[in-house]
């Protein structure tokens, strides 16, 4: 069983306090009657991504298939695809390079591992187009992360992603200095992130993205139970950012 690519951060976060987590998160819609074939494609790309992380390009990937149920049945992607780096340069250096650079790396990837038509057609298929209706990229600077001690996952692994707007400079505070200390023991993972750049067809207000997987068997918290300045750090907290959606998404594929 493998851990996952939150286990990775925090080791990259203790070897190098001066280095600042960057994501690229793409929000995939897939063309109609591709749904079939579209993570043996990814798969492909897997075996890419495996040798760019042994190679130092960047530090993890993961594919996370979208519940349709999401957002009150109004889910706005069909998978959510994550691209981990160490730092931006990291990142810069592995956005610049040309597409010759990409086509050697996918066949010194793939070599001794996929027959070299397998390889053309999935690199054609890539080329084309053929099963994104559309993709929409987050650039984001990881902020804060919280890890439950002990956690490993594998596929299946059930996470959130939240889209919020901060509506006043208390939001961040709010979240690093109260939120956060409430996940602890009901969260497996959560994490806070700016949001860097986005593309011309992202969606506008949304300010930060948390990811976050709970944990499953964690107490339901009773009413009686929750103190006075819970409540008011609660109440006082939420006016600080509005929530604009939310994703239920199962990890599928990863590589670190």
């Amino acid at each position: 069983m493998r851990k996952l690519y939150f286990t990775i951060t925090l080791l990259i976060c203790g070897l190098s306090l001066q280095a600042q987590i960057f994501t690229q998160i793409e929000e995939v819609t897939l063309k109609d009657g591709v749904e079939n074939d579209y993570e043996a494609f990814e798969s492909f790309w897997g075996v890419v991504k495996d040798k760019a992380i042994a190679d130092g390009h960047q530090t993890g990937w993961f594919v996370w298939k979208v519940d349709p149920q999401s957002n009150d049945n109004n889910a706005w992607a069909d998978y959510l695809i994550i691209n981990v780096f160490k730092d931006k340069a990291q990142m810069e250096a592995l956005n610049s390079k040309s597409p010759d650079w990409w086509s050697n790396y996918i066949k010194m990837a793939h070599k001794g591992k996929t027959k070299n038509k397998v390889i053309k057609a999935y690199v054609a298929e890539t080329m084309n187009n053929k099963y994104r209706k559309k993709s929409v990229t987050y650039t984001n600077k990881r902020i804060s992360d919280y890890m439950m001690p002990g956690v490993t996952a594998s596929k299946g692994t059930v996470g959130y992603y939240l889209g919020l707007e901060q509506l006043n400079e208390d939001y961040v505070p709010f979240e690093l200095n109260y939120f956060k200390s409430t996940h602890e023991g009901r969260r497996e993972w959560w994490e806070l992130n700016s949001i860097n750049s986005r593309t011309e067809n992202a969606y506008k207000p949304v300010s930060h993205i948390i990811f976050e997987i709970p944990k499953v068997d964690a107490p339901e918290i009773k009413e009686e139970d929750v103190s006075f300045t819970d409540k008011m750090m609660n109440k006082y907290g939420q006016t600080t950012r509005k929530l604009h959606g939310w994703l239920q998404a199962e990890l599928v594929l990863w590589e670190m």
